[in-house]
């Protein structure tokens, strides 16, 4: 998963945006086809259109009494403070 700090935007696959909120890329697809979440549509290069999730802008979107924005945050810092790589944290969240 990209960092959710840094000096440019992060763009999530329709798959990352899915394992993080742990719904199914269909859903995903189904909230860009709604304008419910913010999205790029990247050039065609096949039959199937190809999307990236701005991350900060699909934490916007979301609501409720928790702030995921700030867990992914501390979850970033604690992250590097121990030097490890991102494929060292996804695999600690492999299902």
């Amino acid at each position: 998963m990209p960092q959710l700090t840094g000096s440019r935007p992060q763009l999530l696959t329709t798959k990352e945006a899915a394992d993080l909120l742990r719904v199914s890329q269909r859903t995903i697809t189904q909230w860009i086809a709604e304008d419910r979440i913010p999205y790029v549509r990247l050039p065609a290069a096949g039959e199937r259109p190809t999307f990236r999730i701005p991350l900060a802008g699909l934490l916007r979107t979301l609501t409720g009494n928790f702030d995921l924005a700030s867990e992914l945050a501390d979850l970033d810092q604690r992250t590097a403070a121990a030097k490890l790589t991102e494929e060292q944290v996804m695999d600690i969240f492999k299902d």
